[in-house]
């Protein structure tokens, strides 16, 4: 049986929190609290710790799904949550005003804390029904993994519904191949 934590990142309403949702088999864990800065305008409530969820595979391994918080002001949990985690997905809401610069803020804070630590990491896009003329070519300078990323020359990056099961599972599917062909490489 293996465990592994998968740990989703990205910038207040991205969806970090219904992929979660959408995924676990266990009702989720969720520290959500009233929005009482800038990201009141954006959604009502926001995660303030973490979201934990979980998802059971085929012959007994277990994914456990941390959520971090988007907000800047609770950045001191990404070095927490990404110290534990085996993978990461990043996901982005291309309907923001400039998604590209959140996903580049995302992957060059990613970079600095892991220092040299790999972890196979996947983009995922959300939001991008709202903006179908942006192409998802505005995210592809962010795609060139740091140095330490396992195993690919560029970061998968998918899009999907955060409320889709399937389209989150593929997502989440793709960081865990990353993962057993990280553990592969190194064995």
């Amino acid at each position: 049986m293996a465990e592994w934590s998968v740990l989703f990142m990205g910038p207040v309403g991205a969806g970090k929190t219904t992929a979660i949702h959408t995924l676990s088999d266990i009702e989720v864990v969720h520290t959500e609290a009233r929005a009482t800065d800038a990201t009141r305008h954006l959604k009502a409530t926001t995660t303030v710790s973490m979201d934990v969820g979980v998802l059971h595979l085929p012959g007994n391994d277990k994914l456990r799904l941390y959520g971090a918080p988007g907000q800047d002001r609770f950045d001191f949990m990404w070095d927490i949550l990404l110290e534990q985690a085996k993978a990461a997905i990043v996901l982005v809401n291309h309907a923001a005003p400039h998604p590209e610069r959140d996903l580049a803020l995302y992957m060059r804070n990613i970079a600095e804390r892991l220092g040299q630590r790999p972890l196979p990491l996947v983009v995922g896009v959300t939001h991008a029904d709202r903006q179908p003329d942006r192409p998802l070519s505005i995210y592809d300078d962010c795609l060139i993994p740091p140095p330490h990323v396992p195993a690919h020359s560029r970061v998968p990056l998918l899009q999907l519904d955060a409320r889709d099961r399937a389209q989150v599972r593929a997502l989440l599917m793709a960081a865990v191949g990353l993962l057993e062909q990280s553990r592969t490489a190194t064995a």
